[in-house]
This record gives C-alpha cells, sequence and structure tokens, in this order.
C-alpha cells in the first residue's frame, strides 16, 4: 500500500523493495523485474486488472523485441499500491509464468479528497566525468502532483496525477 510514499525514481525502482522481485536497469535506472528468478519475459503485468503491453522500443523501430514491460515509464507518485502474485490463484487471470502483477491507480471514489504536490532535484555528481559536449546540468528536477476529488454525493469522481522528470544522460565508451 501507498507505494508512491517511496522515494524511487519510478516504479521498478520501488518494486525491488518487495521481497524475491529484483530490477534490471538501463542507463542505472530500474526498468524492468524479475520475481524469483524468472526473467522479466514470463512475468503478467496489469493495470487495474487489465493486461499490460509490453512498452520497450526494442531496436529502435518501434517494434518490441520483449515481452517484458518496462516499469521506468510508471512513476511511483501516480500509483496506490501494487499487488505481486508469486503463485498462481484461481481468482487471478493465467499468464504469467514468473509473476501477475497488478499496479492500482488513484481511484477518487474509493480515497478520501486529495491535492499533493512533491519535487525534487537530482544532483548528478558524475556529470563532469564526461566530455564537455555530453554534458547536461548537475541538478535535475522532478515534480509530480495528484488531485482527486468527488462530486454529486460521491457519485462521481475524478483523478487526476502528472509526473515531469528532467533527465541528462550520457556514457563514454572507448572504441
Amino acid at each position: 500500500e501507498d507505494i508512491g510514499k517511496f522515494p524511487d525514481t519510478n516504479l521498478a525502482e520501488s518494486l525491488q523493495r518487495i521481497s524475491g522481485v529484483s530490477i534490471d536497469r538501463s542507463l542505472g535506472e530500474g526498468a524492468r523485474v524479475t520475481v524469483r528468478g524468472i526473467g522479466p519475459d514470463y512475468n503478467m503485468v496489469m493495470l487495474n486488472g487489465r493486461q499490460m503491453p509490453a512498452s520497450s522500443n526494442g531496436n529502435g523501430a518501434g517494434v518490441s523485441n520483449s515481452r517484458a514491460f518496462d516499469f521506468a515509464n510508471l512513476a511511483s507518485e501516480a500509483i496506490s499500491s501494487v499487488e505481486v502474485y508469486k503463485t498462481s490463484r484461481a481468482s487471478i487471470p493465467p499468464g504469467g509464468i514468473g509473476a501477475t502483477i497488478n499496479i492500482r491507480t488513484a481511484r477518487p471514489l474509493e480515497s478520501e479528497p486529495v491535492i499533493n504536490v512533491g519535487m525534487k532535484a537530482v544532483h548528478d555528481t558524475s556529470n563532469g566525468n564526461l566530455p564537455d559536449s555530453l554534458q547536461g546540468h548537475d541538478i535535475t528536477p522532478e515534480i509530480s502532483g495528484i488531485f482527486s476529488q468527488r462530486y454529486f454525493d460521491g457519485t462521481f469522481g475524478v483523478a487526476l496525477t502528472g509526473s515531469y522528470q528532467e533527465r541528462h544522460f550520457g556514457f563514454s565508451q572507448g572504441g
């Protein structure tokens, strides 16, 4: 519950806090989830009970070369809870050999009205190690917010979440 309260960069970073869950990193940030040693291609990921498609770009042609979901696309602040099923159950859809992961977003009719804005800045001390032409800013901003409100005696609700992260990254590779 309340996984968005963790100070993590994205949802993959938050999920690694669960026992038996590890993550694969892409350019230093968590991206894909491995559960109990079974690779990320064998997990079924759902958003509010509906199956999510794979979302990585793969070879750059817009076609995914993997069945794994890229959790770096989701900010932790927009998530109210995550259900990780490591074994099969009759009450959940089949399809995840490794695990079935259900991501639950904030729902306005199930929670109290809320307005919350969070801001932070990340200071990158390794930026100076890059050549001048590849350097970004030493400090990159992050901002997120959530608004949830009920109307008409609790019969209609609106929930809006947003997240913005600015990243400057690069790497040097010997040839």
